[in-house]
């Protein structure tokens, strides 16, 4: 493609860089866009090149990587560009904890944001003081840019808040929102900005992403990535916080399930898993969960195990799908993503309930008596 070199070649996304240069060729350039799709596609890190494009000093349609501009919106700290992402309330954090986290996103902008035991939102104050900035003039750059990440944490006052923003925005304004959870954002919001799809990235742009990024690199990448179904946000989990211990308590959790007769074993277990109560961490071992009934299921029904997303357990795999024939994977694979959206839900304060409640549940399908 003649100008996917513009951007920065980890990015990826080629089909759509295009059609941003095209856009921007013939001025049809949209006030608002809502980029969405998987989690760990790469949306964030895209949206950040794309302010770098708009307010290159070398530009139009050029991105120098050295200008004041371009390295000001490398660091995130360009007084035109805001990036936005949820945080815990003003009474679980310090400032010093946000400035932090968005200099290490600055470092990598495929990396996840996280504040480990506390709940995040963004709240009606932070929309507030994007609307007040949204009043100013530019500052030194062409184009202001305000990206928007995790846009579904708004909480229903913000999202509100940021519709009359949306309404009768600036000229001078681009707005960026980010979501992989499509379905929580507000109709009234996504009738307002231009959707755009991102698509998983392929494997050697992970593996250049990371080599990048992370050094040094994993012996183990290419299993990583096929852990992460592609996802580059849990690909450097996987990497950097060795998460891959909470498959071991993913499995420990579905060995107890099965003998959910031995109670206190299990009660054990579920409080070993949320004593942290770092959600995210809860997050991940349903996630192996999920992915250990779909490779069951894959297993049982068509019979490949080159297809199987936990490759290195497939003997383990093997004889759960045989010692438990019939096993109804379509209903455990729901439960298990019914207890992931409940976790998703702040308003569940107890997680030691959903993870009891979801043992019951497996425990009938697995063995489906």
């Amino acid at each position: 493609m003649k100008d996917k070199n513009i951007f920065n070649e980890e990015i990826g996304h080629f089909e759509i860089q295009e059609r941003f240069l095209q856009s921007i060729r013939f001025n049809r350039l949209s006030h608002a866009y809502l980029f969405y799709g998987n989690e760990g596609v790469g949306k964030e890190a895209f949206a950040i090149e794309l302010a770098k494009l708009l307010n290159c000093e070398k530009g139009p349609l050029y991105i120098c990587q050295k200008c004041s501009s371009c390295v000001k919106i490398n660091h995130l700290q360009h007084p035109d560009l805001k990036f936005v992402f949820p945080f815990p309330g003003a009474n679980q954090v310090k400032s010093d904890e946000i400035s932090d986290a968005l200099a290490l996103k600055a470092q990598n902008p495929f990396r996840r944001i996280v504040f480990p035991g506390k709940n995040t939102f963004i709240s009606i104050d932070t929309i507030r003081e994007l609307k007040q900035e949204a009043r100013y003039k530019l500052y030194e750059g062409k184009k202001k840019v305000f990206i928007i990440s995790e846009a579904d944490e708004m909480r229903p006052e913000a999202a509100n808040a940021l519709l009359k923003l949306l309404e009768e925005p600036p000229d001078n304004l681009m707005l960026i929102l980010i979501t992989s959870r499509l379905h929580r954002i507000l109709p009234t919001i996504r009738s307002r900005c231009q959707l755009i799809y991102f698509p998983p990235l392929e494997n050697d742009v992970i593996l250049r992403i990371i080599k990048k990024y992370h050094t040094p690199l994993s012996e183990n990448l290419s299993h990583i990535i096929r852990l992460a179904l592609k996802n580059i946000k849990l690909a450097f989990d996987f990497i950097e916080d060795n998460v891959l211990d909470k498959r071991e308590q993913s499995i420990e959790y579905l060995r107890k399930v099965v003998v959910i007769q031995k109670s206190h074993d299990l009660m054990s277990e579920i409080e070993k898993m949320t004593m942290s109560k770092d959600r995210r961490e809860m997050r991940l071992i349903l996630f192996f969960l999920l992915t250990w009934f779909r490779d069951a299921y894959h297993l049982k029904t068509k019979g490949r195990e080159a297809s199987l997303i936990n490759l290195d357990k497939e003997s383990n795999i093997k004889g759960f799908v045989h010692g438990y024939p019939k096993a109804d994977y379509q209903n455990l694979i729901n439960e298990v993503q019914k207890a992931m959206k409940d976790l998703e839900d702040p308003r569940n304060l107890n997680p030691t309930l959903i993870f009891t409640n979801l043992a019951i549940k497996l425990n009938k399908f697995i063995k489906n008596n």
